[in-house]
């Protein structure tokens, strides 16, 4: 059993000998990290299973405030330490006869399943890098709406889902028809040069686009004028302005990714320098 166990570790592990030789190992874990929450105040659990054979890396930590501000940062790029002691801060991998899923999070768990096997870390150190990524999700790449703000809200165009501020929302304005992440083929009604979810007056009709909402409902696509196919908005035959009080309320989501990487990591069967335990992501 202890060598079936030492060949199963095979997989991105550094197994360090005492001749001073690196071996190259693998752990074939998928490195999609799962996070068992506290149920009041105790412990975090991050986590990491797979099946045939049923194992699991966890690595279980206080909840605490450097634990808050790992999981919820509020600044992207903020890096955290652990010192594993087998006490407050501790790793282990063990195996199991059945899934470990139905196991690790549960306050009772699954009568069907036991632990089999459980190596614990004595020593080491966990490094956490916490980042975060918003994205307002209109239709147009971050990447390309990264550095502007074309409306003047104080909300950059990547976290701003009506760039130009009409109550348009961009992605209703068509930035990209065809998906295909090139917008020089955007919706441009009034064919000035300036695709609609830039353009504070869609139409070219003098009237600014969100002037012409009609009914003053947020929805400038259901206020045609009497006898027309289009909308107000993307008609230039007609100009009129309401009195337009509506808002649109911004929305968009923003990502976090927990990345975890162990060092100088000894499981008593066999010891690593360093090695990627996963990363954790949620939004």
């Amino acid at each position: 059993m202890r060598s079936l166990l030492i060949l199963l570790f095979c997989c991105n592990f550094l197994l360090s000998c005492d001749d001073g030789d690196v071996l190259n190992v693998q752990l074939d874990f998928d490195k999609n990290l799962t996070l068992c929450e506290p149920p009041a105040s105790s412990n975090f659990i991050l986590y990491d299973t797979k099946n045939d054979p049923s194992e699991s890396l966890t690595l279980l930590f206080p909840d605490n405030a450097q634990a808050q501000s790992i999981l919820y940062p509020t600044v992207s790029g903020n890096m955290e330490t652990m010192t594993i002691n087998k006490s407050s801060v501790r790793f282990i991998y063990r195996t199991y006869n059945g899934d470990p899923n139905d196991y690790i999070c549960e306050d009772i768990p699954d009568a069907n399943v036991s632990v089999n096997e459980n190596y614990e870390a004595e020593s080491g150190t966990a490094n956490f890098m916490s980042t975060f990524e918003d994205d307002d999700n209109d239709g147009v790449p971050t990447a390309l709406e990264f550095d502007g703000d074309t409306d003047g809200d104080g909300i950059p165009d990547y976290k701003d889902s009506d760039d130009d501020g009409d109550n348009v929302p961009t992605l209703n304005e068509k930035p990209d028809p065809n998906d295909d992440g090139d917008l020089s083929d955007a919706q441009d009604t009034d064919g000035d040069g300036i695709p609609d979810y830039l353009d504070t007056d869609d139409d070219g009709d003098g009237t600014p686009t969100r002037l012409e909402d009609e009914n003053n409902n947020g929805n400038l696509f259901d206020d045609l004028a009497t006898g027309a196919a289009v909308a107000r908005f993307l008609d230039d035959t007609v100009f009129d302005t309401y009195a337009v009080t509506f808002v649109r309320p911004n929305a968009f989501r923003r990502t976090f990714r927990i990345n975890v990487t162990l060092e100088d990591i000894d499981l008593t069967i066999l010891a690593t320098d360093r090695f990627e335990l996963g990363t954790y992501e949620y939004f």
